[in-house]
This record gives C-alpha cells, structure tokens and sequence, in this order.
C-alpha cells in the first residue's frame, strides 16, 4: 500500500507513500485529492493543495506548464554524471548518485533517500556530499587492493617463470652431461658384458626373422630403462597385455611386446643407482636397433622413430635419459625427424 519492498528503476527503495487514484498522502505533501485527464495533448491536473495545472511536452525532455496562473518551464538534459536542468531561473548542474540527486549550481534544490524516505534542500546536501566522500574512499581501497592483487598475481607468475626457467636450464645441463657421458661404443661393449647371452639369444638372427623381439628389447629399453624402472614397470603404468592405453593400435601392440621382452633382462640389469645404469640401458637399445634396422627400408626408420616417441609420452613427458636413447638410434640408423612447430 505505501511501495514498502518496490523499487524505482535504479534499484532503491521507492519513496515510501500512499498514491491511489484521487487520493496522495506522503510525509512532506501530507495528504491530497487529485484527478488528471488529458485533452488534446495537454495534461491536466488538480490537487486539492498544489492547484490546477495544465502540461505539455514540447521536445524531447522538455515540458512546459501553466500552475495556478503561472508559467513553468522544465527540461533536463544529460547523463547521471553531468545533467543539466532548465527553468525559467536559469540553468543548473547536478548529479544523480545511488542516494538522489547533488546540484552544484543551486545545492538547495538536491534530494537525497534512504529506506524511502527523501529530503530536500541543505540537509540533503550535506547527506549526499558525505555519502560520496564514503564511496571516494571505498573507490580508493578497492583500487588499491586490485593494484595489490595484480601485483601479487604478477609476482607470482614471475616467480613460476623463474622456476620454470632455472628448471629448464638445468636440465639442459643435465641432458648436456648425460650426453657427454653417454659413449655408443661404450655402451655397446659394457651392456654385451653386462647382459651376455641374453643378447645373442634375443637378437639373434633367428630372432630377428620377426620384429617383435628386437622392436620389443627396444621398447624396453626405452619406455622402462629411460625411466629408471627396471622391474614391474609395465604392471604399474598398465603396459601390460589388454591394458588400456592411449595411442593407437600400433603403439597399444608395442606396450604389450614390451614385458615380455624385458624379461630376460631384467635379472642382468645394473640398479638405477649404478653409475653404469644409463650405458647399459643405451646399450641394449644400441644392440635392440642394430638387429631391427636390418628389417627397416625407407621411411620406416623415421616411422619407427615416431612410434617409439609416442611410446614414450604414454607413461608422461619423456626423461634426459630417453632424449639422449632417441637422440642415439636416430643418429644410428641416419634418420632425421623435425616436428611440427619447430
């Protein structure tokens, strides 16, 4: 009944009063009679306090009027921010804010509403002037805890590249030594010693016949060797037969040859603490190349190549020392590959 809970169109509190058909009661107009028709285009109004009133509008946001005899002449142009308001006194400035309106020219004529209730004239002014003095302030903290934020935030991402670039960098240097270390003729004779027969007898030339035991030794070795995992390393990253991996059928089919074929070498294989441990495991891939690149013509060496590397990035981004056996067969067997992007 007296627009308690209703909201104007800026979201406030519509000012709190009773306004019927014929009947108006408010806190500053008391209560009234009223009735208003329109003909011709011109508003007509009485009020049992104010008069009769006879309105129209001329142009857009100006209205002309005649009130009791006298002349009216009203128009408000502009934003919020900056409106400007004609009479017949003048032209004045005011702003409109969340809690009414402040006129710079006449601050008599401000408003100001809290809850519903609104007030007019030096009151209002100093309510209005010190409620922009509190959001002044409120603009200023929150200005600043966003500066404080996106310097935090820049801080922090500063930080991760830092980190990200000194990790970067050492293990450039990482890859850098392992390479200086990583001898293929070493390699070779110390993994023959290390793993003897079991060389001869899965990559023999009897063995050889078929790719699976030599494309296997080398998956082995690349896929568990270049991660440091020597045995149960297929049943813990699910390379075993049936397991679900991703990739397609030819790299699910090489994980599956790797168990199997990483057997008998398992025994044989120095502890991922040994010094001797990346040599080895070149080695075995060395030999693993040797008996599979006589079965590889043409482009099956760089194909091959590539499903090793996928083979690889199944169990997550491939270490130094997978780099470095990659980096060696492909320089064995002459075979370039340049990857998209690079």
């Amino acid at each position: 009944m007296f627009k308690i809970g209703q909201r104007d169109r800026h979201g406030r509190q519509k000012r709190i009063e009773y306004t019927g058909r014929y009947l108006r009661a408010s806190r500053t107009g008391l209560v009234s009679l009223r009735a208003q028709t329109r003909v011709a285009g011109v508003n007509a109004t009485a009020n049992t306090r104010r008069g009769v009133r006879l309105s129209t509008r001329v142009a857009k946001n100006t209205q002309v009027a005649m009130q009791n005899g006298r002349f009216v002449l009203r128009g408000r142009y502009g934003s919020d921010a900056a409106r400007f308001n004609v009479s017949k006194s003048g032209v004045t400035v005011s702003t409109r804010t969340p809690s009414g309106t402040l006129n710079w020219i006449k601050p008599g004529r401000s408003s100001f509403k809290l809850a519903g209730v609104q007030m007019r004239g030096h009151k209002a002014v100093w309510l209005q002037l010190a409620y922009l003095l509190v959001m002044a302030v409120v603009g200023v903290v929150q200005l600043l805890l966003q500066g404080l934020v996106a310097l935090v935030s820049g801080l922090y991402r500063a930080a991760v590249g830092a980190v990200a670039g000194v990790r970067l960098w050492r293990g450039r240097v990482a890859q850098e030594r392992l390479l200086a270390a990583l001898d293929p003729a070493e390699a070779r004779a110390l993994a023959k010693a290390q793993l003897g027969a079991r060389l001869d007898d899965r990559l023999s030339a009897r063995a050889q016949a078929s790719r699976t035991e030599p494309l296997g030794a080398l998956g082995y070795a690349l896929v568990c060797l270049g991660r440091g995992e020597v045995r149960g390393a297929a049943d813990r990253h699910g390379l075993g037969p049936g397991a679900e991996t991703e990739g397609g059928p030819e790299i699910r089919g090489l994980l599956r040859a790797i168990p199997p074929a990483g057997t008998p070498f398992r025994d044989a294989m120095p502890t991922p603490d040994d010094p001797d441990f990346p040599l080895v495991a070149l080695g075995l891939a060395l030999h693993a190349a040797d008996a599979l690149d006589g079965q590889l013509t043409g482009d099956a060496r760089e194909q091959t190549l590539l499903l090793l590397d996928d083979a690889c990035l199944a169990g997550g981004p491939k270490t130094v020392l997978q780099e470095a056996m990659l980096d060696a067969i492909a320089a064995r067997w002459e075979a370039r590959l340049v990857l998209a992007g690079e």
